[in-house]
């Protein structure tokens, strides 16, 4: 072997390295740590040395791409699984139980959490290993296999992964700097191949051959190709429909549940609860709009569960209690476990456009009724109304509890059954010291659920906490509720979480809820609620009130807490940092006047139709522009195929039609016709070309000595029966040729026929002289 520096093609293995690299770059959004960036920059480089190394000693491309796996399985099975050798060398079944053990964590991670997720030694495995396959793909196709253009596709599927986990738009810099990196690869080799062209010395080699001279003075007609190419693209993609980007492939999140909440995308936290992506989302595209005759003062409840497995809330289950369509009332109305003599006011809010996926419905919580034209369903446990249908428009009648503050005497007294609520009374074990010695410090000796929760809510909400979307360093995963009690920094999740455990260990059934915080006033006086109004909050039983929403998370968020919490300010610890009249950030001081009134199925139409309309015009028109092509060829094709058999009136000319529709039926399934010689000959082309089984072969025999016949009988000789056993053999061979081929070109033949493509060719070569 002679060492060649050339045929190693380093500048482009390297230029490749470097876009994979950058189409990773954008996974450090999606990561709360990124170790996995110095072990993947270093197998990325080993992929590219080892090829071009190879590549410049004249090895067989396949034992090229064969080497680059073995170095990089190598690396990965040397820097996550080294432990698990036999001999330090050699893997075996322990290696094969560390990587699947590996993978599930990788998993749990990416099902369970929303951007930006922990990154775990399963996590960093995973990333790694995706990459060092992107890389070994773009190196094999773009420098071994000299096709840098088609490199694009791995290099556009590991960049489509970032995109699709965000839940933000992609910030111009990471398409920038990968497509930079992707057109100077294109470049290059585009560079070296069109000099070559012209060249007296050419180094290059496929393999272990060079490749031969081209022919010179094809640069101009390169560089034209290559502008009209970037020009057309261009113009193709600012016409094209754009879709969001989780529609070509999953994202973070991806349990069963955790893409249930966001019809338009643009809502992505799952009911484990975690709000982290949707706190960040800068999108101003509502999820839910609405109107209502008062100011809403409760969030927009979606579900809640009683479950938190140390780490995370889990999912709860549904059962359908109540199944009602039309018009659906909650068991006693929605007041609940309320007592009679507890004061409440009843309003109503009409939904103008829901964007959340079924089965999910937000809605204020207690209510009285919701009405929508879909069946709905009940559930008594969690309060959460499911659909069975989209719901795009509802109404609800609500409660709003106590909204003046006073509480007859008695409620929260009367202390909960522990073993009716399971769950709902379970402490987190991990963190049971520290949520013991704080509880009793904030609660001392208060006995009444209503002024333990108060009281609770208070020193969440004193000042002494901060709220932040990036939680403090230091997070152990198994033991979150002790690092916030310790750090005193979180968002709602946290808070919520804390005072549900307090709570709990009060003695109190405590759960976490979910849903959306008001949201802000339009200027026609709708309120639009959007994914950064995500929200979770406690909810404890209370002893003449129910299931009673609290709100531990501090006002700069939430605005103030429900009146019935601040009952006996003189006597419980006051938050100051909140006031009666302090509100929601989110939402404008200006209210609603009065009722307004409801928006009219026409006006939700036009709204709808302004926002959507032209991409959906733009992809109607692109549909039934293919489809009328498609039905052109396809006609076209047909008659094609029976031009010679249409025009026959013998029983001669009606077997030559019959063989001509098998030829150019046969040229559809891409059986190239045979040259036109005697039949025998014509008919073994076919069974050389085309894949028979015995019963057509024999008809294939059949239909050749048929056309023999009738090509070289007398014609007194040809009858009708002839024609038939013709017409019978051709759609034997026809059908077993279909059968034999995959579906991709079954369909291929039907839509874009050749035959059709030719007909029109003869049609245009006919009116071209005229």
């Amino acid at each position: 072997m002679r060492f060649n520096l050339d045929r190693g093609l380093w500048p482009e293995a390297l230029l490749a390295a470097l876009a994979t690299l950058t189409v990773a770059w954008p996974l450090t959004t999606l990561l709360r740590e990124s170790p996995w960036v110095g072990p993947a920059i270093l197998l990325i480089l080993t992929v590219a040395v080892v090829g071009s190394a190879l590549r410049s000693l004249d090895v067989n491309p396949t034992f090229v791409v064969l080497a680059q796996i073995l170095a990089a399985l190598a690396g990965v099975i040397g820097r996550y699984l080294g432990e698990t050798l036999r001999w330090v060398v050699v893997p075996g079944m322990e290696t094969l139980e560390q990587a699947r053990a590996l993978l599930q964590d990788a998993g749990t991670v990416l099902r369970e959490y929303a951007a930006p997720a922990p990154t775990t030694e399963g996590v960093e495995f995973l990333i790694v290993s995706v990459l060092v396959l992107t890389a070994i793909s773009v190196d094999s196709i773009a420098v071994t296999g000299r096709a840098p253009a088609t490199a694009g596709i791995p290099l556009a599927a590991a960049f489509l992964v970032s995109v699709s986990n965000t839940g933000t738009a992609m910030q111009p810099w990471f398409f920038a700097a990968a497509a930079l990196a992707w057109l100077l690869l294109v470049a290059q080799q585009g560079n070296r191949l069109v000099s070559g062209w012209s060249s007296a010395d050419r180094r290059e080699s496929v393999g272990s051959h060079d490749v031969s001279f081209g022919p010179t003075g094809h640069r101009r007609v390169a560089r034209i190709l290559a502008g009209t190419t970037v020009v057309a693209a261009l113009v193709l993609a600012s016409v094209a429909p754009h879709l969001p980007p989780t529609f070509l492939t999953d994202g973070l999140a991806r349990s069963d549940e955790g893409r249930s909440l966001g019809g338009t995308g643009s809502v992505s936290f799952t009911e484990t609860m975690d709000v982290t992506a949707d706190l960040a989302n800068q999108s101003d595209e509502p999820v839910i709009r609405y109107r209502a005759a008062a100011r809403l003062q409760q969030p927009l409840r979606v579900t809640a569960t009683t479950e938190f497995d140390g780490r995370r809330w889990l999912p709860p289950d549904y059962v359908a209690d109540v199944t009602q369509e039309g018009l659906l009332r909650p068991p006693r109305e929605g007041t609940g476990d309320i007592r009679p003599d507890v004061p409440f006011d009843v309003d109503q809010l009409s939904v103008l456009s829901n964007g959340l996926r079924i089965p999910h419905l937000a809605l204020p919580s207690p209510f009285e009724s919701v009405r929508a034209d879909v069946p709905m369903t009940y559930d008594t446990e969690t309060l959460a109304v499911r659909l069975e249908d989209p719901a795009n428009t509802y109404e609800v009648t609500y409660v709003d509890v106590a909204p003046r503050g006073s509480l007859p005497e008695g409620i929260g007294q009367a202390d909960a059954d522990p073993a009716a609520w399971g769950q709902a009374v379970a402490s987190d074990p991990a963190a049971e010291a520290a949520i013991a010695e704080l509880t009793e410090e904030v609660v001392g000796d208060a006995t009444n659920d209503v002024e333990v929760a108060s009281l609770i809510q208070a020193h969440f909400r004193s000042g002494l906490y901060n709220y932040d979307l990036q939680l403090a360093p230091g997070l152990d995963r198994n033991d979150p509720v002790t690092h916030f009690l310790a750090t005193r920094q979180g968002y709602c999740v946290q808070f919520a979480t804390a005072m549900v455990m307090m709570a709990r260990h009060e003695g109190i059934p405590a759960r976490m809820a979910v849903g959306f915080l008001p949201g802000e006033q339009q200027a026609n006086g709708s309120w639009s609620v959007v994914a950064s109004d995500a929200h979770t909050w406690p909810e404890l039983w209370i002893d003449g009130l129910g299931w009673t929403r609290f709100e531990p998370t501090p006002g700069v968020r939430t605005g103030p807490p429900p009146a019935y919490s601040q009952l006996g300010q003189n006597t419980f610890s006051a938050d100051p940092t909140i006031s009666g009249e302090e509100t929601p950030s989110a939402t404008p001081t200006q209210q609603p006047t009065g009722a307004q009134e409801s928006t009219s199925w026409w006006d939700n139409l036009l709204d709808a139709l302004r926002t959507a309309g032209p991409i959906l015009l733009r992809a109607l028109a692109f549909v039934l522009v293919l489809g009328l092509i498609t039905a052109v060829i396809a006609i076209a094709g047909r008659r094609h195929r029976e031009a010679v058999l249409r025009h026959a009136d013998t029983p001669q000319e009606r077997i030559e039609g019959q063989w001509e529709l098998l030829k150019r039926s046969l040229e559809d399934y891409g059986v190239d016709p045979p040259p036109d010689r005697s039949p025998r000959e014509m008919g073994e082309h076919y069974r050389s070309k085309a894949r028979l089984d015995r019963p057509s072969g024999e008809a294939l025999s059949r239909a050749t000595a048929t056309l023999e016949r009738a090509r070289y009988a007398a014609p007194e000789q040809t009858v009708a029966s002839d024609d038939a056993t013709m017409h019978r053999d051709v759609v034997t061979v026809l059908d077993n040729v279909t059968s034999e081929l995959p579906w991709n070109m079954r369909v291929s033949a039907k839509l874009f026929p050749r035959s059709g493509v030719h007909y029109i060719r003869s049609v245009v070569r006919r009116w071209l002289p005229r």
